[in-house]
């Protein structure tokens, strides 16, 4: 749904300009539905992205109380991402690229819908 999605990524958007402060994406009870918006994992593409990133990492993503399904493995671009947040969704899996491309110290997934965890990156993680 085009609108659905407009109104994702403007919400992803202005999540973003306030991470620039202090490196947390907090897109916690925005109502996101069914996919996390690509925007999220690929800001850096992003048309409304600056190279702030540089000067401030995400270091904290935060998609807690949304129906969210699905974490795309994307996410794995997020390598400075210490804490993720995303319980009370929807999740059936997680990628493998959550556990094994971030050097997470936090990660709360509880009351999901999941149903297996990645086994080889949960074993190096």
């Amino acid at each position: 749904n085009a609108v659905d999605s407009s109104d994702a990524e403007s919400k992803v958007r202005r999540a973003y300009q306030r991470c620039a402060e202090n490196g947390v994406l907090n897109l916690s009870g925005q109502s996101l539905v069914g996919d996390l918006p690509q925007a999220v994992c690929g800001f850096q593409e992003a048309n409304w992205s600056e190279c702030w990133w540089d000067q401030c990492p995400v270091t904290k993503v935060d998609v807690s109380h949304n129906s969210l399904e699905r974490i795309p493995p994307e996410i794995g671009r997020l390598t400075d991402c210490q804490s993720f947040l995303a319980f009370s969704n929807r999740l059936q899996a997680v990628p493998g690229e959550l556990l094994s491309e971030l050097r997470l110290k936090q990660l709360n997934l509880r009351a999901n819908q999941l149903r297996e965890l990645p086994g080889p990156a949960l074993a190096r993680a």
